[in-house]
């Protein structure tokens, strides 16, 4: 511990959970054991994480005016990876981390999680699994539907995909859960075509996908861009909960 900044290193998973006020996004997305150091000071925590597109990134947790003194005394220290290349701060913090650190453009998105199984809702019996025989589609509706979603179908082990076809034949709702970088079961790409909205498909598919998270694993994660109310409705009234509110902001080239 340095005397002059009262900054601390955290070398195990536990320490950080610990110092950060048992955060659920801590327990649930961060990998056990820590692949590099964490570092603490005051009610705020930062470690250095490969995000989900396997870029590094500076993850912020705590309240601004803490975040960005941990975020200064890093700087101060030669603590930021020479790869950094991205920074998630808790939301309200960004301004006192970009005293530190160049940030660029960006997004505001959220996280949360359910541990308890929702019951089943009425266009559940539509689903249907799906397979990489099903990739054109899939990646047709996803281009289409929801451009900014961060899946990847059938690139990441793991994936468990459902949809829902129409009559004729067209896909029309699609989703999946693969594990997250800590193991744990992680909803994405849930999307419903334009002429489907409103009739309860992405209600289904969310509801299917996360009873079978909990029923396997006790728990399921997912992220949401905080521009969508619609969603954020869907997510919470199935249970989810534990809601992390987040900046992420690209470092501009030095």
């Amino acid at each position: 511990m340095s005397p002059r900044t009262g900054l601390r290193e955290l070398g195990t998973h536990a320490e950080l959970l610990q110092a950060a006020g048992d955060s659920a996004f801590i327990r649930y997305d961060i990998p056990q054991p820590l692949e590099q150091p964490a570092y603490a000071l005051g009610d705020a925590v930062a470690l250095p994480r490969q995000t989900h597109t396997r870029r590094l990134g500076l993850l912020v947790l705590g309240p601004p005016d803490d975040a960005g003194a941990l975020v200064g005394a890093m700087a101060g220290a030669g603590l930021h990876p020479a790869d950094l290349t991205a920074v998630t701060v808790q939301r309200g913090a960004l301004p006192a981390v970009a005293a530190h650190l160049p940030v660029a453009d960006g997004n505001e998105w959220e996280w949360m999680y359910a541990a308890a199984a929702p019951p089943r809702v009425a266009a559940e019996d539509r689903l249907v699994p799906l397979s990489e025989e099903d990739l054109p589609d899939i990646t047709a509706l996803l281009a289409e539907a929801n451009p900014r979603t961060d899946a990847r179908p059938f690139e990441h082990p793991g994936q468990q995909w459902v949809g829902v076809r129409d009559d004729a034949g067209r896909l029309v709702a699609c989703g999946e859960r693969e594990p997250n970088l800590a193991g744990f079961p992680l909803l994405v790409g849930i999307t419903v075509h334009a002429d489907e909205r409103g009739t309860g498909l992405g209600l289904a598919v969310t509801a299917h996908l996360t009873r079978a998270a909990v029923a396997d694993e006790g728990v399921c994660t997912l992220g949401m861009y905080s521009d969508n109310d619609v969603a954020r409705r869907v997510y919470h009234g199935l249970g989810y909960t534990g809601d992390h509110l987040w900046s992420s902001r690209r470092l501009a080239a030095g």
